[in-house]
């Protein structure tokens, strides 16, 4: 009984009247990071928190976000969306299942073997998402010496294993993108505050999988809490860290105040410079943050994405040679930093939320998140 309850509260059924005198229904299932499945005559799509569809309804079927992906059959055909409907990977595989990773265990006719969300040039020097090429005679999740391992089979039954916690590593030598943080599978947050319909929901799940932000005590979040300058800076030195490889992000650290060891990292990496903030415990502003993230390593190794001069004439509450302007200006062209309305505005001077920083930590964290601003 408390099942059927449960099911009847996450299904709903949205009646939406069309310009002419027919009406459309569809129905719309559980949220999750912010987008529901909806069908309506057997075609699947994805609905947003107030009920508007935002992916078509095209597919034969899809499932539930996670971590910013969803699988969809287009006509028989599987591939994997990101939360505004592109592709990170075609739809053209028979077979696709994730292991992690941002990696999928991949099948197209008689050929199997594991693609990658993000493009990353092979050893010919060639484009491709195929980290192991679709030559194996199968593929499969097993294990090797009582841990997690990916199984790939030849044609003549020699087999490939390899233990999963080794993947991220393998990632990071082909040059694949955010192998840095990588997405562990099955590694998301259940915070009370955090709901499936919100908006930030992806950003929470993204930032604290990548182990850049965690909760504030007793399975909370806090989203809506405003940023201090310790926290900022505490997130930076941990984004810095975990993308160099040091130990910073691993270590325990007992000093105090809390935050001083994120501040001494900060200010010898050069994200931070002396007398920067008198007050470390004040909350910090959009501007602010803005100039302090783009002054990590991770930031400045990205390429640019938007027209930086579009983004100038875009952004109009930043004038240029103000102060962090080119911080901000360059978040946006690198995809980013997306504004707080249709016109892209920024708010230099307001405080920034909790939700608001785990998107900008989730963007910089992950490359397949990162927005294309100029259509």
């Amino acid at each position: 009984m408390r099942r059927k309850k449960r099911l009847t509260a996450v299904l709903l059924t949205l009646c939406l009247l069309a310009a002419g005198p027919s009406a459309h229904a569809y129905t719309v299932h559980g949220y999750s990071e912010g987008l529901a499945q909806a069908e309506e005559e057997g075609k699947w799509g994805f609905a947003n928190g107030s009920g508007e569809i935002v992916i078509p309804l095209q597919y034969r079927s899809v499932v539930s976000f996670s971590l910013g992906m969803a699988a969809v059959n287009l006509d028989g055909r599987l591939g994997v969306i990101r939360p505004d409907g592109r592709y990170l990977i075609q739809p053209e595989y028979d077979t696709l299942m994730p292991i992690g990773y941002g990696l999928y265990i991949a099948q197209r006719g008689e050929g199997w073997g594991v693609v990658s969300i993000l493009p990353f040039q092979n050893e010919e020097g060639k484009r491709t998402q195929e980290v192991y090429p679709l030559t194996y005679a199968g593929a499969e999740l097993g294990t090797s010496g009582g841990l997690d391992a990916l199984v790939l089979t030849a044609e003549g039954g020699g087999k490939t294993v390899v233990p999963l916690f080794q993947l991220p590593g393998m990632l990071t030598r082909m040059g694949v993108g955010g192998s840095q943080f990588p997405l562990t599978r099955g590694r998301r947050p259940s915070f009370r505050d955090v709901k499936g319909r919100d908006w930030y929901s992806l950003w929470v799940d993204i930032a604290y999988n990548t182990g850049i932000m965690a909760g504030t005590g007793e399975n909370l979040f806090e989203p809506d809490r405003e940023v201090t300058v310790a926290e900022a800076l505490q997130m930076a030195a941990n984004m810095d860290s975990r993308y160099l490889g040091d130990d910073f992000h691993t270590t325990t650290h007992r000093s105090e105040p809390w935050y001083s060891e994120a501040v001494n990292y900060c200010l010898a990496s050069g994200i931070l410079s002396e007398g920067q903030f008198e007050d470390y415990g004040r909350q910090i502003t959009r501007r602010e943050l803005a100039q302090v993230f783009a002054s990590t390593e991770l930031a400045r190794s990205l390429r640019s994405r938007n027209s930086l001069v579009r983004v100038i004439a875009a952004v109009r509450d930043v004038k240029p040679g103000e102060p962090g302007a080119d911080a901000v200006y360059g978040l946006y062209s690198k995809g980013i930093l997306t504004g707080v309305d249709e016109e892209l505005s920024f708010r230099p001077d307001s405080a920034v939320t909790r939700a608001e920083a785990a998107a900008l930590a989730a963007r910089l964290a992950r490359p397949e998140q990162r927005v294309d601003l100029f259509q």
